[in-house]
């Protein structure tokens, strides 16, 4: 389950106790938009979460900015130092999918994998596409 960092603004004790339920479910919990608004590092500790998406704008700037200045690995070693795994959204060019590589991201969304499918279209899309990605060294990297 997905909930943007927004939602953690509201009351946190309360938060954690439905994040606590739906683990204890077998749901995992990701913070989609990591990094645009309410959320924190400090408060990521507090929270019973699996994943983190690195919002779209980090993986922008990887187009954007000097392989030394940009953050996004930065902030992929701080999620792995927490614990959780750490998902890019908005990835759509080769460079950005080689600089989370090469940073260890664990999962990459975006238009570099596919376009958004239908059902019909995604059983098909992971079908082909599992023949030919196996591990990290498939055909595109990382997937999700």
């Amino acid at each position: 389950m997905e909930l943007t960092e927004s939602v953690f603004a509201l009351e946190r004790k309360e938060i954690s106790k439905i994040t606590d339920i739906l683990k204890a479910s077998g749901i995992k919990i990701l913070i989609d938009d990591f990094g645009t608004g309410y959320s924190s590092f400090a408060r990521q500790r507090e929270l019973n979460i699996d994943c983190i998406k690195i919002d779209k704008s980090f993986v922008d700037g990887i187009m954007k900015l000097e392989e030394e200045e940009t953050i996004t690995g930065d902030i992929i070693s701080m999620v792995h130092k927490m614990g959780h795994c750490a998902i890019a959204e908005g990835v759509e060019h080769e460079k950005q999918m080689q600089y989370l590589k090469n940073n260890k991201c664990d999962k990459v969304q975006g238009y570099f994998i596919s376009k958004p499918l239908d059902a019909e279209e995604a059983i098909e899309f992971l079908i082909n596409y599992n023949k030919y990605s196996i591990g990290i060294e498939g055909k595109k990297g990382i997937s999700e």
